[in-house]
């Protein structure tokens, strides 16, 4: 019999302590997360895993051939296919509101999967600027997807049910001061109705939508922002900034909560050196989640 102690399971963090329980072992085996994109389909759906063809493959570890699978939310195998798509790396997935995969690809194509590991048909394009100019970055949300290619200019599908790309007003930058990070503000959240793209560039923060940029002046933000998340009810921002400061604001850019710790250090050194989850919640009232997705490193809000 163990002789932990139960209080070791606790965490302090400000006056409050939290736990992370297991709740279930997933049923998946040799599942090694770092080494996969991975996209999980909102209220426990499906699960899709695809190696990640930036990482190296170990010799004879693994087969060439890449395989996109599916798993339900207990790590049971759905379905699988061998991935054989041109176009390049694949940049981004997620699952629509329908449970329906979206990859993208770096030269633009939109590739569709259902449950059962099919591709749907047709295959959709973002357009000739992106087949030219590849896609860099992508940022889902909800229906729709921003994409970013490397010349710097924005694409946004607002609705997958309509696959109609749009060109985003132009943010001035080009191939040597790529933003930094990105993320989206949801149509339903914006006074204009349209999705709203937050970029860190410089050291500030820049707003794009189908009609305007907006510069915000670098010292509502107080320098270069690496990572960004906006919570789910398009409120507030959860900033992690080049210095070490984890700065909480709403969408207005006024300053809310400025913080600094040897935890943020620590937390966010063993992400970027062991790309592992750690959760976080962050005050009473706002909960935010600090995390390596699997691929990425970033914020995340939860709840």
């Amino acid at each position: 019999m163990s002789n932990v102690s139960v209080a070791a399971e606790w965490q302090l963090l400000t006056d409050r302590y939290y736990r992370k329980p297991e709740l279930y072992p997933m049923r998946w085996k040799h599942i090694d997360l770092s080494r996969n994109k991975v996209a999980c389909a909102p209220f426990g759906g499906p699960i899709a895993l695809i190696r990640d063809d930036s990482k190296i493959v170990q010799l004879y570890a693994e087969s060439a051939l890449r395989k996109l699978r599916i798993f339900n939310s207990a790590g049971v195998l759905l379905s699988e296919t061998v991935w054989k798509h041109p176009g390049g790396r694949l940049i981004g997935m997620s699952w629509t509101e329908d449970q329906t995969l979206i990859c993208i690809v770096q030269d633009g194509t939109i590739y569709r999967y259902n449950v059962h590991g099919e591709c749907l048909e047709p295959n959709f394009s973002m357009g000739k600027d992106c087949f030219e100019q590849n896609v860099v970055d992508c940022v889902f949300w909800g229906n729709g997807v921003v994409c970013l290619t490397e010349a710097g200019k924005l694409f946004c599908v607002p609705d997958f049910k309509e696959i109609k790309p749009c060109k985003l007003a132009e943010i001035g930058v080009g191939v040597e001061e790529l933003p930094h990070c990105m993320a989206v503000i949801e149509p339903q959240y914006t006074v204009s109705g349209n999705v709203e793209v937050l970029l860190g560039v410089g050291s500030g923060f820049v707003i794009v939508d189908e009609d305007e940029v907006r510069f915000i002046d670098e010292e509502k933000v107080g320098g270069a922002v690496q990572k960004i998340a906006v919570s789910h009810n398009g409120r507030f921002l959860a900033c992690f900034m080049h210095d070490g400061r984890f700065l909480v604001m709403n969408t207005e850019f006024i300053n809310f909560t400025n913080y600094q710790c040897e935890v943020i250090y620590l937390v966010f050194g063993l992400i970027l050196r062991f790309n592992l989850c750690f959760v976080w919640f962050f005050i009473n009232v706002l909960k935010c989640a600090v995390c390596a997705s699997t691929g990425a490193d970033g914020l995340v809000w939860i709840g």
